[in-house]
């Protein structure tokens, strides 16, 4: 290894190469090179309005034809039948009741 006679007024030993901290069975803190600073207390609320707007954003896609078929049985008077009614009424119990 080279010598470093002088630097300045002082005499420099000679040069070693170093050991990474692992291989010499030391442990080092992690790197945070790359990583933007942690700050104690942020944090995200959502508003309501936001929650709705996710909720609408998952509901299924409306299927035109059946809601128009749907609105024409109505105007027709032939929806409303008995069997539907009691089906209706049965699941508002239901619900009602949190089954």
């Amino acid at each position: 290894m080279p010598d470093i006679s002088s630097i300045g007024h002082e005499s420099v030993g000679p040069l070693d190469r170093t050991t990474p901290p692992h291989a010499r069975g030391e442990t080092s803190s992690p790197s945070r090179i790359g990583r933007p600073p942690q700050r104690p207390g942020d944090r995200v609320e959502l508003s309501d309005h936001a929650r709705f707007l996710d909720q609408l954003r998952r509901l299924p896609e409306v299927r035109s034809e059946h809601v128009e078929a749907v609105r024409q049985a109505i105007a027709d008077g032939t929806y409303e039948t008995e069997p539907r009614l009691e089906a209706a009424i049965d699941r508002l119990i239901q619900e009602l009741r949190g089954d």
